[in-house]
């Protein structure tokens, strides 16, 4: 990388903390903190559930894939499409009517008090952990670009780049700050930014792919055999079934997209997010891969995992590349802003406000910055020691994904279910977890079992599906123990949870008048912020790649096509809201 490419990561950087403490003088309440007051425009909580879901992993892992596999890693992309809109119809809008503060609340409200503490415990310890593994992943992928001059006080002496513990210490930091300063508008309006920079970037990349190989027709020519296969022998068709069920409940349990469902005023808006997730999801997963799909042409022997960084290095000029470096760094630190924020939430009302439940507004507010502090920094902890474990961090990902999973099962099932109670989560995640530390430590290399004929014979079987075992059994074994529990095991009478969620679904049913004015204004005022931070980010994003042109010699005709493209599509959007806001005022 270039000078030019630093000093645009530095700035974006630097953007993103004073927006942070820019919105944080709009918070008010703790509920301005960490729902947004309830009244987030359904279109802005939308862009920031799709965020949210992007990590490291969408670029490193799946882009893995994509250079490997081929299209397959599309067809997973689609699969959240489709559960997002199952979410949008069948879910998003009951968590909406509920008007709880949080995810956590629901939990104690339809399980009680002991479930509350196990969903909080394994949530923090868990989350904290799995946004460790992802802090840790884009950190590695970003020194690899970062070389620095030898006796530097940053760089690692082995590898003459960036130390990975000062990247993981220094993206921590500007993530922990802007989401405790700007408390959950800081998320929204960030994982605004951040999808400006994103699809600005993937959508740059594609073009520039394409012709470094001289064309579609000649990527096409010389793809791989079975490049355009819809499933593989790692993710067939039944896995890719099971993946979707498992992202159904994911998206509509999964506490911080729960979060983005109450912090909108009405079930029509919390149904209308989803949708939106949906409907991107089942556009945009065609042009994320493309760059690692083409690449695979070019250098067949490359790290599949490096694929995207790697192709973005061959057709990227100086000042691009820090771009783009820093649009997929945000996909990470989206993430980890989402879990930060939600679970200071939780800590904030569910844990110290029913310990202080006099407690001041601005001693909530206090208190969730404090915690968002503490926990960013546990977890910054965590990325930094997760090199010790050596290499640990797929395994470390593998049982995550066999243990926060199933969490959402019960949660979810609760919102429709009369009869199961705190008890079917007990035996329901008791056995889910059982089963799923024997197969992980029972049989694997030095496992108990695996010494024996029969269970060398599972090891192998396992290990040959890796992925169908873990989503099979985070997936069928919580929903077949359920189902048992539902038609069999416990007495068929309505369990007292039930009674108390099933009464909130009807007092939550219609909104007063001055509900739904307050939330027109609020959203409005959410709403006009959201856009002028959107279309603001494409005028940035123009200009920065003017400057780029002006000051390089590579590239500069391509660099001005795209600054012409990103000014004009933002000058263009501001008129037509000037000339909306002007026909409005002309009508008053």
């Amino acid at each position: 990388m270039t000078i030019i490419d630093y000093i645009i990561i530095i700035v974006y950087f630097i953007g993103l903390l004073v927006l942070g403490g820019t919105l944080g003088k709009k918070i008010k309440s703790s509920k301005d903190m960490f729902i947004a007051g309830r009244n987030s425009s359904w279109w802005l909580s939308g862009l920031s559930t799709y965020m949210t879901i992007f990590s490291a992993s969408t670029f490193v892992v799946w882009g893995g894939v994509a250079f490997r596999s081929g299209i397959v890693a599309i067809v997973v992309g689609l699969t959240l499409g489709i559960a997002s809109m199952v979410v949008g119809g069948l879910v998003a809008g009951k968590w909406s009517r509920l008007k709880i503060n949080s995810p956590a609340e629901y939990i104690s409200i339809r399980f009680g008090q002991p479930a509350t503490r196990f969903y909080t415990i394994v949530g923090i310890i868990g989350r904290g952990v799995h946004v460790a593994v992802a802090l840790y992943a884009i950190a590695i992928m970003a020194v690899a670009l970062i070389p620095l001059p030898e006796g530097h006080f940053l760089v690692n002496p082995e590898t003459g780049h960036l130390s990975v513990t000062y990247a993981i210490l220094l993206l921590g930091a500007i993530t922990f700050v802007y989401t405790a300063l700007g408390g959950y508008l800081a998320v929204l309006m960030t994982d605004l930014v951040q999808f400006a920079v994103l699809i600005a970037m993937v959508l740059i990349m594609i073009p520039l792919s394409f012709k470094s190989v001289g064309g579609m027709d000649a990527f096409i020519a010389n793809a791989p055999e079975g490049y355009f296969s819809l499933f593989s022998n790692e993710y067939s068709f039944v896995w890719m079934v099971l993946w979707l069920f498992l992202n159904i409940f994911m998206i509509g349990g999964d506490w911080p997209f729960v979060q983005r469902y109450i912090s909108v005023p009405t079930e029509k808006d919390a149904k209308k997010s989803v949708w939106l997730v949906g409907v991107l999801y089942l556009i945009t997963p065609l042009i994320w891969y493309i760059p690692c799909l083409v690449y695979r042409t070019i250098r067949p022997d490359a790290n599949p995992e490096q694929s995207y960084m790697l192709m973005s290095q061959h057709v990227l000029g100086p000042g691009m590349l820090g771009l783009m470096l820093a649009a997929m760094i945000s996909a990470t630190l989206s993430t980890i802003s989402g879990t930060l924020n939600v679970y200071a939430n939780v800590f904030t009302f569910d844990i110290y406000k029913a310990y202080r439940p006099a407690a001041s507004e601005k001693r909530l507010m206090n208190v969730g910055r404090s915690f968002t502090y503490i926990y960013g920094i546990l977890i910054t902890l965590i990325a930094v020691m997760i090199p010790v474990l050596g290499g640990a961090e797929r395994v470390v990902v593998s049982i995550l994904t066999l243990v926060i999973s199933p969490l959402f099962i019960p949660s979810l099932w609760g919102l429709f279910s009369k009869r199961i109670g705190q008890k079917s989560i007990w035996l329901s995640m008791g056995i889910t977890y059982t089963i799923a530390l024997i197969i992980k430590f029972g049989f694997n290399t030095n496992g108990l079992f695996t010494h024996s004929e029969w269970g060398n014979a599972i090891y192998t079987y396992i290990q040959e599906r890796v992925q169908f075992v873990d989503a099979f059994v985070g997936l069928i074994t919580p929903v077949a123990l359920l189902t048992l529990i539902e038609l069999f095991l416990w007495k068929k009478e309505q369990d007292a949870g039930w009674n108390r969620v099933s009464h909130l679904f009807q007092k939550n049913k219609i909104l007063t008048v001055k509900e739904l004015e307050k939330a027109k204004i609020s959203g409005s005022m959410y709403s006009s912020l959201a856009f002028k931070i959107l279309f603001g980010t494409y005028a940035a994003i123009g200009i920065t790649m003017v400057l780029i042109a002006f000051g390089s010699t590579e590239r500069k005709g391509q660099t001005f096509c795209f600054a012409i493209l990103f000014l004009g599509v933002s000058s263009i959007a501001f008129l037509i809201r000037y000339w909306i806001r002007k026909r409005k005022n002309q009508k008053k």
